[in-house]
Order: C-alpha cells, then structure tokens, then sequence
C-alpha cells in the first residue's frame, strides 16, 4: 500500500462560460470483479473499519502529499457548502491521486457532535448499509502533462445512505492501512425550522468600519423546543472557512415559535475584503489577471502583479467567497482533462510585512500551508512563490501569519494585506442543532444561507 508506505445558479453559469459537464463513470472491470467477489465472501461485520480518533482529525485534511484538489460539494452546485437534507440530495466528493496506478482506497463515514467531536453512537445506529465500502469510481487523466488518477464518490449511494441528521467526518483509506488519506466535513440536516437572516454594519466604535454583525431569526411552528438555551446550540460560518465561526450562541429574546439573535454586541465577523481571482480554464490564451503562460514540462502561469489593498477605499466585485471551480474550456469531461500548472504569485509590497505571507482560500483548504508560503524578494520588492494548481476559476487572499491570543498557535490575519471592510460580500451559513431530551446526539434541525448584499446594508 502505496500510502502507507510513504507515510449560486447565475454566477456559477458565468463562471463555467458552459454548463458544467457530469463526469462519466469508468470502472476498472477487473479490479471491481475482484473486489465484489471479496465483499461477496466476508461478511459486512467483517468489512467495517475502525478508525482510532487519535491517529486523524476532524476536520477538512489531507494527510498525504499524493492527495491534491480535494472537494466536496452537494451534486446540484459545486460552490455550495457540503450540507444535504435527509433522505434528499446527494453530496460529490472529488480528488486527484498523483502516483501512478490507482490505489484500493476504501471510505467511511463518523457521526459527530454540534461541536465536532465523536458522538456517542454506533456506526449502526447512523449507516445504513455497509460501514465502509470500496471506491469504484476512478479515471485517469488523459493527454495531461502531469498525469493523475481521478477519483469521485457520491453520498448517499445504493451501498451506504444516512440514518439520521448531524455533522459527519468522511473518512478516506487505504484498506489495512492504520492512518486515513483524507478526511472531510459535511453535513445532514431536518428541515424543521426556518431561519431569517440579514447583515447590518455594527454601532460599535471600533468595528463599525471593519466588521459584519449577523442578525437572524429561528421560526419552529410545530416543533417543540422546551428549553431553548439549554438544548439548542446555533453555529455561523463564515463563507466556507472553518477558522471563522461562531458557536454557542444564545437568543436575546424567546418568543412564541420564534428565537430572536439580534444582539448589538457579538454574532460579528471581521468583514475581509473582495476575493482576487485567476483563470486558467484555456491555458492557450492570456486571461484576465493572467500575464504570461511558458509550456515545458509542465504549464507555467505568471499572474499579473498584485498590490496590498489593506489602506485602500473598498472596491466591490463580483467573486466567489474564496471558492474554486475545476474548469477546461471545450472538454469533454473536466476533472480529467484538465492539467496541473505552476502557477507564479506576486505580490508587491515595498517591505517585509508583519509574519510570514502565504496564499490563501478554498485551494489551501483554508490553512497556512507551507506550499503556499511566499518567498520575500527584496530585489523585486514582492513576495513571490510557484503553486501546483488543476486548471479552473480561482478566488485567493493574501495573509499573514500571527499568533492567536494564547500564542499557540498562528491564524491567518487581513489587517497588512486585504484589509477589512464592512461592505464586502460574504456568505454566512446558520446551523442549528437540537439535542432532545433522552436523544444521544444533536440533530441538525435547521440551515440557512445567506449573503450580505448591499441591500442588507
């Protein structure tokens, strides 16, 4: 085992320029025969994995280099957060595998709490079906520079399908093998309640410039909820970055059928700024915010310079929150024909600025990873860096690292390069979770998204 061994609707549509293709479906014959006659002998119980929580985390990660482009998104919208009401919907998780030859990945999935930890249930309890099962659905790539194997695995599915409501890990390995591949977040919900929400610019002195305050409403006729501080527990997300969330929170006013969270103070998030983007859909031709494209063994694409905007009047765009798209133009099948490129960030900046600089967004998975770590230039007085990206429609920040407030750990900060506007655009996700009396897990009884738009303003 390879692995072990190495230890929204109209602004998609003007994204894509075409719809999006649906990935057609290839098997290797063999390998399924081979496998089907293995599940056909040892029984389920036999096949079920379990994983020690200690040995992996629960959260969106990628735990080996191999493992590039992960995503996981509801089948309707590949920018939408990964959340599907029960017993409706499917969820599409798609990433690409580096080495050569296709592994025997196999998956699973852990039911969690509200606040992402292990809940106290059996994997019979929340699956239906097998508790793990092998994935099937692969290709490789064709007539790319860099050659990859594709894989895709769409939830629920005839082998495995969803009990109940809640956070879920889904859990990627390698049969055998003691640690995961990848793991990622999604989520299930019941549609009892309805959520109203809107964006107002804070009173506070000190964020009325630089932050969003998120007031919404829970409406719940007909669903019973006895003690609401006790047994609900809101989340808000903002865009699609773990790192900026808010739990816990409380109502200020209890109503009949309805909880109103519309606080002065609290439910606030740094409002960031407008995404900058690049597109490398036609690798044939220059792009907006692309400069120049060199082709030798691998595509290279030189973006145009970037400059530091944090002392700049707010500029609205069009983006799309921090998101990406896989994209070739005029192929048949997206996720492989399109080819990695190194792609060349610059950004300039007349010093060094406060903590290291790195490249940020959906495609660093939300994290200050080292690949995307800039590089100071003092000669060319900008900080620069290559990225192995698949070709698509890219939003990106740039951040920098500083410690948080107990000085563990760092977390990526605005203030020196994108800056913080109360008008930018953001998408906010409302969860709402019940745990009912005598119920050994929290239900996911209610979501809403929504976005700031200048008319909240």
């Amino acid at each position: 085992m390879k692995y072990t061994e190495t230890l929204k609707g109209a602004k998609l549509q003007s994204i894509l320029a075409v719809d999006l293709q649906s990935l057609d479906k290839s098997y290797s014959m063999l390998r399924v025969g081979i496998l089907l006659l293995f599940v056909c002998v040892f029984p389920a119980s036999v096949l079920g994995f379990e994983f020690d929580p200690k040995k992996f985390e629960i959260k969106n990660k990628v735990y080996y280099d191999g493992i590039r482009t992960v995503r996981m998104f509801p089948s309707s919208n590949p920018l939408d957060l990964p959340i599907i009401p029960l017993r409706n919907g499917s969820l599409e998780l798609h990433f690409d595998d580096m080495y050569e030859g296709a592994a025997d990945f196999h998956y699973t999935i852990l039911h969690c709490n509200a606040d992402w930890t292990p809940s106290d249930l059996r994997k019979a309890d929340y699956i239906d079906g097998y508790q793990d099962y092998f994935m099937s659905d692969f290709q490789h790539s064709f007539n790319t520079f860099v050659p990859y194997t594709h894989f895709r695995l769409r939830l629920p599915n005839r082998d495995m399908q969803f009990k109940i409501s809640g956070n879920y890990l889904l859990i990627i390995f390698e049969k055998g093998a003691e640690y995961p591949v990848l793991t990622h977040r999604f989520m299930v919900f019941e549609p009892f309640t309805s959520v109203e929400g809107f964006i107002r610019r804070p009173t506070q002195l000190d964020r009325m410039n630089t932050h969003q305050q998120v007031f919404f409403r829970i409406n719940h006729p007909g669903y019973v909820i006895p003690d609401p501080q006790r047994d609900l527990k809101v989340t808000i997300l903002q865009n699609q970055d773990w790192t900026k969330v808010l739990t816990n929170l409380e109502p200020q006013f209890i109503g009949n059928d309805q909880l109103i969270y519309e606080r002065d103070e609290g439910n606030s998030f740094p409002g960031g700024n407008e995404y900058r983007f690049f597109d490398t859909k036609n690798l044939m031709v220059l792009t907006q915010n692309v400069r120049k494209i060199d082709i030798d063994s691998i595509f290279n694409v030189f973006l145009a310079a970037d400059a530091l905007r944090f002392r700049s009047p707010y500029v609205y765009w069009d983006d799309i929150n921090g998101m990406y798209v896989i994209r070739r133009l005029d192929s048949p099948n997206d996720h492989t024909y399109a080819d990695y490129a190194l792609v060349d960030f610059f950004l300039e900046s007349p010093a060094r600025l406060p903590g290291d600089v790195y490249v940020f967004g959906e495609l660093s998975e939300w994290k200050l990873k080292e690949e995307f770590k800039l590089t100071y230039n003092p000669e060319r007085l900008a900080y620069q860096g290559k990225i192995l990206l698949k070709q698509g429609y890219y939003n990106y920040h740039y951040v920098t690292a500083i410690p948080s407030a107990d000085g563990e750990k760092m977390h990526a900060s605005l203030d020196f390069t994108e800056g913080n506007y109360w008008e930018t655009e953001n998408a906010y996700h409302v969860l709402i979770y019940h745990r009912e009396i005598g119920i050994r897990y929290d239900r996911l009884v209610g979501y809403k998204y929504f976005q700031s738009q200048p008319s909240n303003r």
